[in-house]
């Protein structure tokens, strides 16, 4: 391949010894450097000695001032004018203090003597100013210029020794093509490396949405266990019955919704009789059996979406009727107590002759002509009812007074 054939590399080539000649040679540097600053010199003296000049005249002003009116020329003086062959002398009249007048030379002799006392002084302090202002800006000037020129100059040599005119242009060519194929290879681990971040990052954003499901999905199960723990706290855990913080909440709805449309609520307590003998006769477990099936015959009974039955604790229920008047309350319930007696639950320290278990019953109701003031005074009234049920026997239903009593 010829020479002739790479007309760029031959041309940036040119152009690198071209530089290195130009900017390799220390004595055109030396020379730039010494031009630079006899200018600067040149430049800070004459700055100098016009601003010393201008500062002393400007003194000699203040301490001498002229008096106004003609120049010193302007005196006694005769003026000769010439007009067609005849000569006439013109004789300018004497202005202001003959005084004045004559004190003119000696202003004259005291300024040039100021001058010759100063003189001396003065160079010496401008050649002091001279010097230290052009040195400052020379080394400024070399600092900013010279020295990266220099620096140039270096890098510029250090290549034509070891640069490309050392090098044949095949050689460069094939220098030229392996700095090409160490780019491409740069540049394909440069994508490969993105790659793989994007995979990471897909990674990620995967991992990050099953963790956000997998959050949701426990977000929903503490839900639901908060539901059944809230239903729990609300259930009796024997009978499955509500219990007393249920009945509570419902005690106070119903009986503002009987206030509010002038209904009707009937309230009943319950105790079976005689319970804890029950329990020290036939143990414990014989005892929840019973409160089980006692639990079961009230849901049997009052199975309206309205009706609330509940446990208020130990062996005495309760039993919330919306819409019930006093006398229908009163049968339902003694139903209820026949059909206790039905289940022939032996208990041989019981009540009457039978010797099977029995309920006492306490009854109050709500209505427009018996209002309660509130559903506590509605339940105290029930288990005043219930209290005189026992002490009256037990096995029987008493009702409450009548709440204007």
């Amino acid at each position: 391949m010829s020479h002739n054939s790479h007309p760029q590399v031959n041309a940036e080539l040119g152009a690198a010894e071209l530089a290195n000649s130009a900017l390799s040679k220390p004595s055109r540097l030396h020379s730039i450097s010494l031009r630079m600053g006899l200018a600067v010199l040149l430049c800070c003296s004459l700055i100098v000695g016009l601003t010393d000049l201008l500062h002393v005249q400007h003194q000699l002003r203040q301490s001498n001032p002229r008096p106004p009116g003609l120049s010193q020329s302007a005196g006694n003086s005769v003026a000769p004018l010439q007009t067609k062959g005849q000569e006439l002398t013109f004789e300018a009249p004497a202005t202001g203090n003959p005084a004045e007048q004559t004190a003119a030379p000696a202003d004259t002799s005291t300024e040039q003597a100021q001058w010759r006392e100063h003189l001396p002084a003065m160079l010496a302090r401008d050649i002091v100013l001279v010097m230290l202002l052009s040195f400052s800006l020379i080394w400024l000037l070399d600092r900013l210029v010279m020295r990266p020129l220099r620096g140039l100059a270096k890098e510029t040599e250090s290549l034509a020794e070891e640069g490309p005119s050392t090098l044949s242009p095949s050689t460069q060519i094939n220098e030229l093509a392996g700095l090409s194929q160490s780019i491409q290879r740069a540049q394909q681990q440069w994508i490969q490396r993105a790659q793989r971040e994007q995979q990471r990052a897909e990674a990620f954003r995967a991992e990050a949405e099953r963790q956000a499901a997998a959050l949701h999905q426990a977000e929903q199960a503490l839900a639901q266990r908060t539901q059944e723990l809230d239903h729990l706290n609300r259930i009796d855990a024997l009978t499955g019955l509500p219990n007393r913080r249920e009945f509570d909440e419902a005690l106070r709805r119903e009986f503002k919704r009987a206030q509010r449309h002038r209904g009707r609520l009937a309230l009943a307590v319950l105790d079976l009789d005689q319970f804890k003998n029950f329990n020290e006769r036939y143990g414990q477990a014989a005892g929840d059996q019973a409160l089980q099936r006692f639990a079961q015959l009230l849901g049997e009974r009052f199975k309206r979406d309205t009706d609330l039955v509940a446990r208020l604790g130990g062996e005495e229920f309760v039993a919330l009727l919306p819409g019930f008047e006093l006398e229908v309350s009163q049968n339902l319930l003694e139903q209820l107590s026949e059909d206790l007696r039905a289940l022939q639950i032996p208990h041989s320290g019981g009540v009457g002759e039978a010797k099977v278990l029995t309920v006492s019953i306490g009854l109050a109701a709500f209505s427009p002509a018996e209002p309660y003031l509130s559903s506590q005074a509605l339940m105290q009234a029930a288990d005043e009812a219930l209290y005189i049920a026992k002490h009256a026997g037990r096995d029987r239903l008493s009702r409450a007074a009548s709440a204007r009593g």
